[in-house]
């Protein structure tokens, strides 16, 4: 048996040398990991230590105010109370006693909770919004005992002023969960408020104005107890910009008055840059019933009413013109060499076309010139301009088309607004599709005086009676003129799409334009004249009627008008729905909104209660 050699006294010092060099090295790199956790990464990690008691709190800023072109103003904010909860510390047996105190119900409370848990265990977020006075200060008292239960001022939106601008203005509401899947990435929370039409959607990012944080310790009951700190990382926020637009609010409140009891819409443009003076869509809704819980009354008439309230008939219902149409028929006439000012078609009462006799409007006219068809509304004249060859020269469908987008019809314009329908041009495609057994003149010729398979809206309307009125410049519509930074007073003016110069010759679009000043001075258009009275002058308008045909019921009434006659202003697009003649109904509202923007006031009490007299006629294809 081999016995081991005994350690030697050498070997025994070496290995505790090895073994406290070691033991001394660990420990110095402890000492510099707490040197660097204490003294250099201090706030680092005194923030990550009080990870448990620190919570961010959102501040949502002041949304941007709206205001007229006069700078009245239109829409503010005033304070609500909102309460809100945080789910790591919140009990859900608390939500009894929360329906309770709030008067509330039970199951709303805990749906609205349960969204909130589902996003998130650790943000805050609001719970109840738009709390009454009474209600927060019972959920105050309360506080100690319901954990996680916090509260918070924000803001709604608040309305003045007589005109109500529902469809232009659009409304606000609380962010959906769809929404907030796609808009969460721009810094979008929960409980915050977003616009859903109108201005109020098409200038969101603006609007809204940069969300504020603080950063605050709470208890373990989720309760504030001091800023962290002392607010050195907290944000301030920013409110949004104020938005100055280009509406006329006295205009409006009278436009609106005049389409109470009926269906349809009305835009006013300036003819030099096509700001939006007034928008009307009838029928049309209160916005302040959008800002709190909505009562089963509103309901039922915004989303069950057959007359569909939220449906923007100003920008998004197209129907057929009608003889409105007569002006641009002539426009194409003479710009393509068809037709002259001397130019005279027969009009023997009607068209006889394929065996059928499409009769003309007020009787036999003889040989007639473009001038008098625009002003007496011939339509053989303009179905002759739509289907025969003249001078040489015939218009085929595709040239009609073509003339009809140069004008924005049939097409989107390039409006800051949302809501948008383009109309109906139809092209041969479309008619191939619709009469796969063939078609021809038949199908076509009622085109050449607004009738058929055609649609636009009231919005296209107005800017191509801006076209008339401005010697052919298809300007761009908007709404807002400028937006200012209410912090710094820094204005901002949109950029928005050049005006386009259409190949019209001048001396064409002048006798298009007399035309038109005929119709108002002598022809069918005699009630929108405004007479001079006590120390207003005369203002001379330049329009034409049109009565849109209507297969399911009563026709439609359009009118297109500008003024002044001698330096147009402004462009007028009318249509009221089932309410029979454009003569006696639509040309009225368009001379009354004139006689508004131009005088302050209108001085024609009975024309503007022959006007609110009249309704829409029940149809069942109304809109």
């Amino acid at each position: 048996m081999k016995l081991k050699p005994a350690i030697s006294k050498e070997d025994t010092r070496i290995r505790l040398r090895i073994f406290s060099g070691v033991v001394l090295f660990i420990l110095a790199v402890l000492a510099l990991r707490l040197v660097q956790m204490q003294v250099l990464d201090r706030e680092r990690y005194t923030v990550e230590a009080e990870g448990n008691a620190l919570e961010e709190k959102l501040i949502r800023p002041a949304r941007g105010y709206l205001l007229d072109r006069h700078g009245e103003l239109l829409v503010d904010n005033e304070t609500t109370l909102s309460v809100t909860v945080s789910p790591r510390y919140f009990d859900e047996d608390d939500i009894p006693e929360i329906a309770d105190l709030t008067q509330l119900p039970e199951a709303t409370i805990r749906r609205r909770y349960e969204e909130i848990r589902t996003r998130s265990q650790y943000q805050t977020d609001v719970l109840l919004s738009d709390v009454s006075f009474d209600a927060f200060a019972r959920m105050q008292e309360a506080q100690y005992r319901l954990k996680g239960i916090g509260f918070e001022e924000n803001q709604r939106r608040r309305y003045h002023g007589e005109a109500r601008m529902s469809h232009a203005l659009g409304y606000v509401r609380e962010i959906s969960g769809d929404q907030l899947v796609e808009m969460e990435e721009e810094g979008y929370r929960m409980g915050d408020m977003v616009g859903i039409t109108g201005i109020e959607r098409e200038y969101e990012t603006v609007l809204r104005g940069r969300v504020g944080r603080k950063y605050v310790l709470v208890n373990v009951h989720g309760m504030e107890v001091q800023p962290y700190e002392d607010g050195a990382y907290d944000v301030q926020a920013e409110s949004g910009f104020e938005l100055h637009l280009t509406i006329d609010a006295k205009v409006q409140a009278l436009a609106e008055s005049l389409f109470v009891n009926k269906r349809g819409g009305a835009v006013m443009m300036d003819v030099r840059d096509g700001g939006i003076i007034s928008m009307v869509s009838a029928p049309d809704y209160d916005l302040s019933e959008w800002r709190g819980r909505l009562s089963q009354e509103f309901v039922d008439y915004v989303y069950r009413n057959p007359d569909r309230p939220l449906f923007v008939r100003a920008t998004q219902s197209y129907q057929p013109p009608g003889s409105t149409w007569k002006p641009f028929m002539a426009l194409v006439g003479l710009q393509e060499g068809m037709i002259t000012e001397e130019t005279q078609l027969y009009c023997g009462g009607g068209y006889l076309l394929g065996g059928r006799l499409y009769r003309c409007h007020g009787g036999s006219h003889g040989s007639i010139s473009v001038v008098r068809a625009i002003q007496v509304s011939c339509n053989t004249f303009f179905f002759r301009l739509m289907n025969d060859t003249i001078n040489g020269k015939r218009m085929d469908l595709d040239t009609w088309g073509n003339w009809a987008h140069r004008f924005g019809f049939g097409t989107l314009a390039p409006i800051d607004f949302p809501e948008q329908n383009a109309g109906l041009i139809p092209d041969s495609a479309y008619y191939n599709q619709q009469y796969p057994n063939g078609w021809g003149p038949g199908y076509t010729v009622n085109l050449g005086i607004g009738q058929g398979n055609m649609g636009v809206t009231p919005l296209q309307l107005a800017r191509y009676s801006a076209i008339v009125a401005n010697g052919g410049t298809l300007v761009t519509p908007h709404f807002v003129m400028e937006q200012v930074d209410p912090g710094t007073g820094e204005k901002r003016i949109p950029v928005f799409r050049r005006p386009r110069q259409l190949p019209i010759d001048p001396e064409n679009m002048a006798i298009v334009q007399r035309g038109m000043e005929l119709v108002v001075e002598a022809g069918t258009a005699r009630r929108a004249q405004i007479p001079a009275t006590g120390d207003f002058a005369e203002i001379l308008v330049a329009g034409k009627t049109g009565t849109a045909e209507n297969p399911r019921g009563a026709d439609h009434a359009v009118f297109i008008a500008y003024a002044p006659v001698d330096n147009p202003q402004v462009a007028v697009g009318v249509l009221v729905e089932n309410a029979g003649f454009g003569s006696t109904t639509a040309a009225p509202i368009a001379s009354l909104m004139i006689e508004q923007y131009f005088r302050g006031e209108t001085t024609r009490p009975g024309v503007i209660s022959g006007v609110r007299a009249r309704s829409s006629a029940r149809d069942q294809g109304a809109g």
